[in-house]
C-alpha cells in the first residue's frame, strides 16, 4: 500500500487517535496487558482489511470499539473461559496516580477495581464499561449492543450493585478515596437518553 495513498493516511490517524482508548477498554475486559494487546492489533489489523466495509467512515471510533467487541466475544468463545490475572508487575511502572495516591496505593485500588469488574457477567461488565470507560450514552449503548434501553439500564443498575458488593467486601465501607465511593457515587439516573 502506498503511503501516501488518503486511504492509508486517515487509517494511520485513526490508529494514533484510537488506540489508548481501545487499549484501556480491552484491558477492562480482559483483566490482562498481554490479551489486551492482542485484542487491540487484532482490531486494528480487522479494520485494515475490512476498511472498504465501513459503511459509516465518519464514525470510527464506534467502527473499532465493536470490531473489538467482537475480537474479544471470539477470545471468549475461542477459549472456553475467562481470562482473569491482573498482575502486580503490570502496573508498577505508575509514576503517580492522578489522584495524588501513592503509586502501591494506586495500585492496589486498580487491581481491587478490576477483581470486582471480573465479577460481572460479560454482557454487564461489557455494558458498564460503554458506558463509563467509553463515555457512550445509554441510549448510544443499547443501538451498538442491538438491545432495548431498558436492558442497558438494568444491566447498569445490575453492574453498580454487585460492584458495590464487591467492593465493599474487599475494602470495607466507603471512603471518599476508594474505589467504592467513586462506584457509589455514581447518580441513579446519570444517563442522557
Amino acid at each position: 500500500m502506498d503511503q501516501s495513498d488518503p486511504r492509508y493516511v486517515q487509517y494511520q490517524e485513526w490508529v494514533r487517535a484510537y488506540s489508548g482508548e481501545l487499549y484501556r477498554f480491552a484491558y477492562r475486559l480482559s483483566g490482562r496487558r498481554e490479551s489486551a494487546e492482542d485484542l487491540v492489533q487484532e482490531t486494528f489489523v480487522e479494520a485494515w482489511r475490512s476498511l472498504e466495509k465501513n459503511k459509516q467512515p465518519e464514525y470510527p471510533r464506534a467502527w473499532f470499539f465493536q470490531i473489538l467487541r467482537f475480537r474479544y466475544a471470539h477470545l471468549i468463545r475461542d477459549t472456553g473461559h475467562h481470562l482473569r490475572t491482573t498482575h502486580s508487575a503490570e502496573i508498577l511502572d505508575l509514576q503517580s496516580s492522578p489522584t495524588g495516591e501513592a503509586p502501591l496505593e494506586a495500585l492496589a485500588n486498580q487491581e481491587i477495581l478490576q477483581k470486582a469488574l471480573d465479577t460481572l457477567a460479560p454482557r454487564i461488565r461489557e455494558t458498564f464499561l460503554m458506558v463509563f470507560l467509553e463515555g457512550n450514552t445509554c441510549r448510544e449503548t443499547a443501538d451498538v449492543l442491538k438491545v432495548p434501553l431498558g436492558t442497558v439500564l438494568s444491566r447498569l443498575d445490575r453492574a453498580r450493585q454487585l460492584l458495590r458488593a464487591a467492593l465493599a467486601k474487599t475494602m470495607g465501607p466507603p471512603s471518599a478515596s476508594h474505589p467504592t465511593a467513586r462506584v457509589a457515587a455514581v447518580p441513579e439516573e446519570p444517563f442522557n437518553e
